[in-house]
């Protein structure tokens, strides 16, 4: 691991630390000041959300001041050293306004030509906590990930397709190809934004998943490459290319088999 990225993921532990404390103050609270961002499909943001982003950009930039910062609530933050912070206070915040333990604050960094070289996720009320680096295996708690289908023969008929909600498909192109899929995969589930990822990372699945999702922003996902790269997990777009800061559309899958398949409805 490169000294600068070692240094700015002992950083990245302490925003997990600092956002999950505020988070836990405000879950399950009643008459949380929430809003809804009308140019989204079914967005909430609540108080919670923007403490804890900007509790972690005050630490970033006392820390690392010349380091850029991309993130869901605020403004971004234009960096000079060549590593940009990509932040989501709460994936998962319609979880988190319903009391549901299903939500994560991701923690990304890119480099200059903004590939992802780390990812924490942390749910703060279970203390779970995900680390990835790029080129390292990844671990939950210290753990080290194992995928248990990595080299799995079962075909995409007897796998599960996840994705956090059919809403989020809102072209008729994108609508065909998963009415294809789901016609040919009758394990659907629907729900759990970033968890699926992290659950199916965890081989905590107990069947292969496949996550299937679309508009998705940058600050969404960009955590959770280096997370799931390093359990072997295949995770590119759409097309099987590698995910950039303007993909919207994801496929994570356990190993290539399945990998192609999925891939040669949504091509």
């Amino acid at each position: 691991m490169l000294p600068e990225v070692e240094q700015r993921l002992f950083i990245a532990q302490l925003l997990a630390t600092v956002s999950g404390e505020m988070l836990s103050q405000y879950f399950r609270r009643s008459h949380l000041q929430s809003g809804t961002k009308i140019d989204q499909i079914s967005a909430i943001v609540t108080q919670a959300d923007e403490e804890a982003e900007q509790a972690m950009v005050d630490l970033i930039q006392a820390s690392f001041p010349q380091d850029g910062v991309i993130r869901e609530e605020g403004k971004n933050i234009a960096g000079k050293s060549g590593y940009t912070w990509v932040l989501d206070p709460i994936d998962g915040t319609s979880s988190f306004v319903r009391g549901l333990p299903i939500f994560a604050t991701l923690i990304g960094l890119v480099d200059a030509d903004m590939r992802p070289v780390l990812g924490i996720a942390h749910q703060p009320i279970s203390g779970d906590r995900w680390q990835g680096v790029q080129g390292e295996q990844s671990n939950v708690n210290g753990i080290p990930l194992v995928n248990p289908y990595e080299k799995s023969e079962i075909n995409l008929t007897a796998a599960c397709i996840a994705s956090t909600t059919p809403l989020m498909f809102t072209t008729l192109d994108q609508q065909r190809k998963m009415a294809d899929i789901y016609r040919q995969c009758q394990r659907t589930a629907f729900g759990g934004d970033c968890f699926n990822y992290l659950s199916a990372a965890s081989g905590w699945t107990a069947m292969p998943l496949v996550i299937v999702e679309a508009d998705l922003n940058f600050y969404d996902f960009c955590a959770l490459i280096p997370i799931l790269t390093g359990a072997n997990y295949c995770f590119t777009d759409w097309q099987g290319k590698e995910l950039t800061p303007e993909s919207t559309e994801v496929v994570a899958s356990p190993n290539p088999k399945l990998h192609s398949e999925i891939l040669a409805f949504l091509q």
